[in-house]
């Protein structure tokens, strides 16, 4: 369980140190994906992970996005990191998001 925590933070953290660097439906399905999980779980600081949902695709038209979030990559990635987040260890988990949170870019 580790592993799926570690490896949703390690996505976050290099998308954002790459902000310019394209990613695909898929990896931008799981980005959101765990953002979406972290606002849940850290509840307090839920603004924040919207912003960051929001920097992810920033220099995207909202009809690009539109577009991405209904490919079936995105959705496919999007529901798999939901599924799997929630079995993570609730510090593990929180450990995660906070680095997704304090990630500069």
């Amino acid at each position: 369980m580790k592993r799926i925590v570690s490896f949703a933070a390690a996505i976050l953290i290099s998308q954002f140190a790459l902000a310019k660097v394209p990613y695909t439906n898929e990896v931008f399905g799981k980005l959101e994906g765990t953002l979406d999980f972290c606002a849940q779980l850290d509840t307090p600081s839920a603004a924040k992970y919207e912003a960051r949902k929001k920097q992810l695709a920033k220099d995207a038209t909202e009809a690009e996005v539109a577009e991405a979030r209904d490919s079936e990559d995105y959705k496919k990635s999007y529901e798999w990191i939901s599924e799997e987040l929630p079995k993570a260890p609730k510090t593990d988990a929180m450990k995660a998001c906070k680095a997704a949170q304090d990630a500069k870019f």
